[in-house]
C-alpha cells in the first residue's frame, strides 16, 4: 500500500488495484497539426509541456504493471453518436465536430487526428477507450472493464483539465472510486483555467478529492 502526500491529505493507493487513465492525448488536441493547433491556432504550449511528464508515469505505471488505458473524445464518420447539444456548443467555440483539418475530420474516428500522440504511443494491450463525451464515463464500457479488473483507484491525467479531466474526475468519484489527480501530468490552453480547477479540486478541504504532484507519487510508492 502507497501513501502519497498529496496538497490536502494523505491517498492511500493499492497499486494491485489501481489503473491509470490519461485523457485525451490525441492529435487533434496535442499536435501541431491537429485541429486546434493548425485550424484555432491554439497555443500548445502548456499541452505539449506535459508530455515529458506523462512519459515518465507511463514508464513507472507499466514497470509496476499498472492497467494503463488511454481514452480519445472521438465519434464514427456517421456522427451517430453526437447529440445536437454538443454539436451546437463546439460549433459556437469555433470547432465544429466533423470539420476537416490537417488531421482529418475533426474527432472522427479512423482520422489521423483521434490518434494517441507518438510518444505516449499505447502498447498493444492496453486499452483505446473511445468516448463520445467529456467524463470517460458516459455511454463508454470503462465502469464495466474497471470492475472487472477490480479497480478502485484511479490516477487521472491529461488534457484539458478543466473540461474532460475534471468532468472525469467528478463522475468516477461519484461512481466511487478514489481518484488522484497529478497536476503537473495535466494542461489547458489556457493557464489561468487549468490553476482554477486544481483549486476547485482542494477547495471545501478536500470534500472534492485528492491532488498530488508526480514527484510526491514515485517518491511514496517507493518508499512503501
Amino acid at each position: 500500500m502507497a501513501k502519497v502526500e498529496t496538497y490536502t491529505h494523505l491517498f492511500e493507493l493499492p497499486l494491485e488495484d489501481t489503473a491509470l487513465l490519461i485523457i485525451d492525448m490525441q492529435n487533434d488536441f496535442c499536435h501541431p497539426d491537429g485541429f486546434n493547433g493548425s485550424e484555432l491556432n491554439l497555443d500548445l504550449t502548456s499541452i505539449r509541456a506535459i508530455i515529458p511528464s506523462i512519459q515518465t508515469l507511463l514508464d513507472w505505471s507499466r514497470k509496476l504493471g499498472l492497467m494503463v488505458i488511454f481514452t480519445r473524445e472521438s465519434h464514427p464518420p456517421n456522427l451517430s453518436d453526437l447529440t445536437s447539444s454538443k454539436q451546437q456548443r463546439y460549433t459556437n467555440a469555433g470547432s465544429p465536430i466533423g470539420e476537416l483539418g490537417k488531421m482529418g475530420r475533426f474527432l472522427v474516428q479512423g482520422e489521423k487526428g483521434v490518434e494517441i500522440i507518438d510518444e505516449l504511443r499505447p502498447l498493444p494491450h492496453e486499452i483505446q477507450l473511445d468516448k463520445p463525451a467529456h467524463s470517460c464515463f458516459v455511454n463508454t464500457q470503462l465502469d464495466h472493464k474497471l470492475q472487472n479488473q477490480n479497480i478502485t483507484h484511479l490516477i487521472i491525467v491529461g488534457v484539458t483539465t478543466q473540461c474532460c479531466v475534471l468532468a472525469t474526475y467528478r463522475h468516477a468519484s461519484d461512481l466511487g472510486y478514489y481518484c488522484l489527480l497529478l497536476d503537473d501530468c495535466c494542461a489547458t490552453f489556457d493557464r489561468a483555467d487549468h490553476d482554477a480547477t486544481i483549486r476547485i479540486l482542494q477547495s471545501e478541504g478536500g470534500v472534492l478529492g485528492w491532488v498530488a504532484h508526480s514527484s510526491m507519487l514515485y517518491h511514496d510508492s517507493l518508499a512503501h
